[in-house]
């Protein structure tokens, strides 16, 4: 019984805090233009819920973020994870900066992580993001990246989207 109180009281209301801020975080990062890595149809995809589609250029948000302060000016930013896709069946995730302008969040800079990239987390870490991934190596299908890297990304400043970041 001594359990299920604990529970209730300290267990549930921290899971259902995490629930409210990762719904308000999908709210406003689901919903933001961000400029796409190879623009042949369109150089920026305005996101509804999460999603962007055009006939050659899909755009998802994957409900991973985290904040912190990646320009070092004080204000709160973003780093999400994003993926493209340009009508195959391959998936370019990438890592994009939302720097914060003092009024909203923009998207200013991201990197190429992985072709299906396989997510774990992200993190920040002394105003830089670390991102724990399963990446592809060598003998490595396409859909089955084998190699797990935790790989540390900085901003550098606006208008720097770096494609196909190594481990």
């Amino acid at each position: 019984m001594r359990l299920s109180l604990l529970w209730l009281f300290l267990v549930l209301p921290i899971l259902l805090c995490s629930c409210a801020r990762d719904r308000e975080a999908g709210r406003v990062f689901g919903n933001m233009t961000y400029f796409v890595s190879q623009p042949l149809f369109a150089d920026r995809a305005v996101l509804v819920n999460g999603d962007y589609e055009e006939r050659f250029l899909s755009v998802h948000y994957e409900d991973k973020y985290v904040y912190g302060d990646f320009n070092h000016d004080g204000l709160k930013d973003a780093a999400v994870i994003i993926f493209e896709n340009y009508g195959g069946n391959a998936d370019y995730y990438q890592l994009a900066f939302l720097i914060n302008d003092g009024k909203e969040l923009v998207h200013r800079a991201s990197y190429g992580l992985d072709t299906w990239a396989i997510i774990n987390s992200v993190r920040e870490k002394n105003g830089k993001v670390v991102v724990d991934m399963y990446v592809h190596q060598d003998g490595d299908c396409n859909a089955g990246p084998s190699k797990r890297v935790r790989n540390v990304y900085e901003y550098n400043g606006p208008d720097d989207f770096t494609s196909n970041q190594k481990s």
